[in-house]
């Protein structure tokens, strides 16, 4: 009974009339329930009535030239305004989770692991020429057929995964690995200097040594020969092997134009905001999105979802432009060329730099910078023999 008077509704009235007598017999006459009826003065009573006999309450009381005050209301139109509002809620809240169960179906975010030399934007798209894209409906897909056709259509590969975890999709590759130099024991080879230089140190392993420390030697001459030969038994070819350091130098340049000015960030930027909703971007407010040379454009995106179990087919992006100024640095690209100079060397020999210069000229617009190193390096080279 108390859940049914809180749905329909009690209203606690103030009645003011001149005759509260007739007021009270014209209420039973009309067959209005009033309920906990007392006087508060002679012209006042206070009661509880139905909030559905309220109107008629009202219209009743002002025929007996009297005001109706409402106090206070319970239950009725409040609780059912909440009750609606809760629907609303569970409503919206059943919206929402079809929406998610929707949007589990399909991929909305890729994720690209073990990639070295490949970058992810060549595996992207050849997973997007198999029909794995931000989109696409998963359920549909065969992750055997998606891997054969990417191990064929990228030879780089040595193997592929596919992993899928509600709209999110990881995909796990592992590169070939080049294969290391095959060759026979038995096959006869020389060892020849890779550089011209000056021998500071040989360890010969196998075969006959033709030159001694001390020597300057060019590159490609026979250092170590692999043909050994005896004065008691026919001669034999071996495949020579060695470490041969000596001192050698190198000269590297490097050159770029006079004009070109290296530009710095002069404080000033300016965001643009937009929503992408799968493939299509829709501009919230910001500049134009007209590329300008003098500016940096960095892009933020930002997901909706929750990390490792969902994500959302909308994503809120932020573009910030970063405004340059040119400023002349001939100084620092001065370093930063000897910098790259300096690191070429390193890669290209086996050894190590001892004494280096440099030495800047400027001819025909362009900024020329040259490294002149003395370097001990290993410069033993095997040159495998052509059977006889």
């Amino acid at each position: 009974m108390d859940r049914i008077t809180k749905l329909l509704g009690l209203a606690r009235v103030e009645l003011l009339c001149p005759e509260p007598e007739l007021l009270l017999n014209r209420c039973g006459k009309a067959g209005l329930e009033l309920r906990q009826i007392r006087r508060k003065d002679g012209l006042t009573l206070q009661a509880v009535v139905p909030e559905r006999e309220l109107s008629a309450l009202r219209e009743l009381t002002e025929r007996c030239r009297g005001e109706l005050r409402v106090l206070e209301l319970r239950g009725g139109s409040k609780s059912r305004a909440r009750l609606r509002a809760r629907k609303a809620l569970l409503l919206a809240l059943a919206l929402v989770l079809a929406l998610l169960l929707s949007s589990s179906l399909f991929i909305w975010e890729i994720q690209v692991q073990g990639c070295e030399t490949l970058s992810q934007g060549q595996i992207l798209r050849a997973l997007a020429d198999c029909g794995v894209e931000p989109g696409c409906f998963w359920p549909g897909i065969s992750v055997d057929l998606v891997r054969s056709r990417m191990l064929t259509e990228l030879p780089e590969l040595a193997w592929m995964t596919l992993r899928i975890s509600g709209s999110r999709a990881v995909v796990l590759v592992q590169e070939r690995r080049e294969k290391p130099e095959i060759y026979r024991e038995e096959q006869a080879a020389d060892i020849v200097a890779a550089a011209p230089g000056v021998i500071r140190e040989m360890t010969v392993l196998n075969g006959r040594a033709l030159v001694q420390p001390g020597d300057a030697v060019l590159a490609g001459e026979v250092l170590v020969s692999g043909s050994m030969e005896s004065q008691t038994a026919p001669s034999r070819s071996v495949r020579a092997r060695a470490e041969i350091r000596a001192d050698t130098w190198h000269e590297l340049t490097a050159a770029c134009p006079l004009e070109m000015l290296q530009q710095r960030e002069s404080g000033r930027s300016s965001s643009r905001f937009s929503l992408q909703f799968g493939k299509k971007r829709l501009k919230i407010s910001g500049f134009s999105g007209k590329a300008l040379d003098e500016c940096d454009t960095i892009v933020h995106e930002y997901s909706l979802g929750i990390e490792g179990l969902f994500s959302l087919p909308v994503k809120l992006i932020r573009e910030e432009r970063r405004s340059l100024s040119p400023t002349g640095t001939e100084a620092a690209r001065e370093q930063e060329m000897e910098t790259a100079l300096v690191r070429r060397l390193e890669e290209q020999i086996d050894g190590e730099i001892l004494e280096s210069s440099f030495s800047v000229g400027r001819a025909d617009g362009l900024l020329l910078v040259t490294l002149r190193a003395h370097c001990v390096e290993n410069i033993a080279q095997t040159a495998e023999l052509s059977p006889p």
